[in-house]
């Protein structure tokens, strides 16, 4: 009986299931032609019998979300019906249409997905590119707004696009100038009538114009120079509104017109047009003598003197000076050079402006500290291996940027006697305790004077190094010089700490063998024979030059400094030195790098040491005492009738004294005193 139950059980919820999958899928089955006819089933008239099924299946899928074109998110437009764009999307049925909203509202909609035009908008539909354009009728106002695109299709699946903003402006921007130089205007874009008919007078040139405008908006100003043609002058207006800028070096007693382009974010434009200033010329008026003039019959008496007409002498200032001279130079270029400068890249040209514009407000400081920074680090990078604050510290003094100490002795090319330039002196102590020993440095400056050693009782050598010369030298030292006129590095005693220790010290140059002249020695080389105050003059003009163009406190300070300088050599000009004379031969022949040492008796100290020039000339300027004169040259000897001694004595307590010397070769002596060389 279960059983029984069970069955029908069975066969209901099949019966359910079928009437359910029927509905819902509106199965159909319809009997084909050729089926069962009557009076027969399958077993008399077995045949193939087709059957056809039709299924409808729900759409539950959306289509694709708008991807929007334009306007772009965040854009500044200047138009109120502006033309909205979007990429078409798809179905897996078909898009049925699509809904536009601006600024959270539903304005237009529903757009069919084909081009129409209505009261509304009129929509296009690019089928090769599959965009819709939406152009409204009425306009938008102007100001921030939102929008964004929604697509149906038939089942009412729906999809969102991405949500942009706009701002329109259609309004031209606001652009005023509130002052032109000292003077305060209100000259406005907005009204024509602002403008001024009449030149704006102004007294000084490079005038600064300020005011205000539409934020980042850009500002094209176009100056318009009789005979000069015309320039051009790019800014933008800043954030805040106001803005500045200035004019260079105009000429005077000439109108100069002012044309302004002002150009908003959203491309709206402003003009000032025709605004003219002019810079007059100032003169120093110098009036006539009174008018004694006799009348036309009357005879001027002897001696009545005759009016002078008024005299007006021009008022230009520095900076138009440099200008004018900066114009003539420019003139005076010639063609193919100015060609050539025309092909170089305007980035190139834009750099190096940029780089001199920095640089021109300290362009005297610059350039007045280039040689000794240049000549600072040639000799580090000489001594680099003795690097210390102690080596800077010498290495100053030697450069004279900081005050010299009294010369204490010389380092000299045993060849040709002249200055060996900034070698590097270490004295140490020959102390067995390691610990001990004392070791000095110094350095010779550009003659080969070495300074500043003060060394306590104890015993000594010296060693000197120089990239270009071998120490000690290999020649012999003649026997009529003591160890202090031509060290070879042998130990000395001090006995005194009080007394300064004196020394000619020869070196042998390095022969090409034994060094490779490679471009940086050889630029090491020449560097460092460039002195300061061989460059006063070149400098003294460079710093004027900069300073006429940028005069800044800075340049202005340099140059006072240049003036005091230049004011010290105008006195030093008048200046007569104490001591002078001539080295030469017997035959008056000049004899170059002959060493003249000058020494206080009194203190015992070395107070000048110099080298004779080409002309064998010597000079020292000291204070008025009484003084040693030692002149030596290698091979040579000073020739002195009447004195044994290798010094003469020189007063000049009273008066300026000249002192000539007159040297002999060695061997001429020899051959005086002993006859001829024996033959080897």
């Amino acid at each position: 009986m279960r059983n029984k139950y069970t069955q029908n059980f069975r066969v209901i919820v099949l019966f359910i299931l079928f009437i359910a999958f029927f509905q819902t899928f509106s199965l159909k089955i319809y009997g084909q032609a050729g089926g069962i006819g009557p009076g027969e089933d399958a077993a008399t008239n077995p045949k193939t019998r087709d059957s056809t099924v039709t299924a409808t299946v729900p759409d539950v899928m959306p289509p694709s979300a708008p991807f929007l074109i334009s306007p772009e998110d965040e854009a500044i437009i200047n138009d109120s019906t502006p033309s909205f764009i979007w990429q078409e999307s798809t179905d897996n049925v078909g898009v049925d249409y699509y809904e536009l909203y601006i600024n959270g509202l539903l304005v237009y909609g529903p757009i069919p997905t084909s081009s129409t035009s209505n009261s509304e908008y009129t929509l296009t539909y690019d089928s090769g590119s599959g965009q819709y354009t939406l152009v409204p009728v009425d306009p938008l106002s102007d100001g921030h707004h939102t929008w964004y695109v929604m697509v149906y299709d038939a089942a009412g699946n729906s999809n969102t696009s991405a949500v942009w903003d706009f701002y329109i402006d259609t309004l031209a921007p606001e652009f005023v100038i509130q002052t032109i130089g000292p003077y305060t205007t209100n000259i406005s874009a907005q009204d024509i009538n602002s403008v001024p008919e009449e030149p704006i007078e102004l007294e000084d040139n490079e005038p600064v114009f300020t005011g205000t405008g539409e934020p980042n908006a850009s500002v094209q100003v176009t100056i318009q120079i009789p005979g000069q043609g015309t320039q051009i002058i790019n800014f933008t207006i800043n954030p805040d509104g106001s803005w500045t800028f200035q004019l260079g070096i105009l000429p005077r007693d000439e109108v100069i017109t002012l044309n302004f382009v002002v150009t908003d974010e959203a491309g709206n434009i402003s003009v000032i047009t025709n605004l003219k200033i002019l810079i007059i010329q100032e003169f120093i008026i110098i009036p006539p003598t009174p008018d004694i003039t006799p009348g036309p019959e009357e005879t001027p008496s002897p001696g009545t003197p005759i009016p002078t007409p008024i005299i007006k002498i021009p008022i230009i200032p520095p900076v138009e000076i440099a200008e004018i001279v900066k114009q003539q130079i420019t003139d005076f270029i010639p063609e193919p050079i100015l060609e050539i400068i025309a092909t170089i890249p305007q980035e190139i040209r834009q750099a190096v402006q940029q780089a001199t514009q920095a640089v021109a407000p300290v362009g005297v400081l610059v350039a007045t500290a280039a040689v000794p920074a240049i000549s600072f680090l040639t000799l580090l990078l000489q001594l680099g291996q003795q690097f210390s604050w102690d080596i800077i510290l010498k290495i100053l003094q030697a450069l004279g940027l900081i005050p010299p100490k009294e010369p204490q002795g010389m380092v000299f090319d045993s060849q040709t006697n002249e200055p060996v330039s900034f070698a590097l002196l270490t004295i140490t102590s020959t102390t067995d305790i390691v610990s001990e020993r004392l070791i000095e440095t110094a350095v010779t400056d550009v003659d080969g004077i070495y300074q500043g050693i003060q060394l306590p009782t104890g015993k000594y050598v010296i060693h000197v190094s120089h990239q270009d010369y071998n120490y000690p030298t290999e020649k012999k030292r003649p026997s009529y010089y003591t160890i202090e006129e031509f060290y070879k590095g042998e130990e000395f005693e001090v006995k005194s700490s009080k007394r300064q220790q004196l020394f000619l010290i020869p070196m042998d140059k390095k022969i090409k063998g034994e060094y490779k002249p490679t471009f940086g020695k050889t630029m090491r080389s020449i560097i460092r024979k460039i002195r300061f105050t061989d460059l006063f003059w070149p400098l003294f003009i460079i710093s004027v030059i900069i300073t006429l163009f940028y005069p800044t406190w800075i340049n202005l300070l340099v140059l006072g400094l240049y003036g005091i300088l230049l004011i010290k050599r105008l006195v030093h000009s008048f200046e007569k030195p104490a001591i002078s004379g001539f080295v030469t031969t017997i035959n008056q022949e000049p004899i170059q790098n002959a060493i003249i040492r000058v020494s206080d008796p009194s203190k015992g100290e070395l107070v000048s040491i110099v080298n004779t020039n080409k002309l064998g000339y010597h000079e020292s300027f000291l204070d008025p005492n009484k003084y040693q004169i030692q002149v030596t040259k290698n091979g040579l000897f000073w020739d002195r009738e009447g004195s044994q001694l290798s010094f003469e004595e020189v007063d000049v307590t009273q008066e300026r004294k000249t002192l000539n010397a007159i040297m002999k070769d060695i061997s001429e002596i020899y051959k005086e005193l002993f006859g001829d060389l024996p033959q080897k």
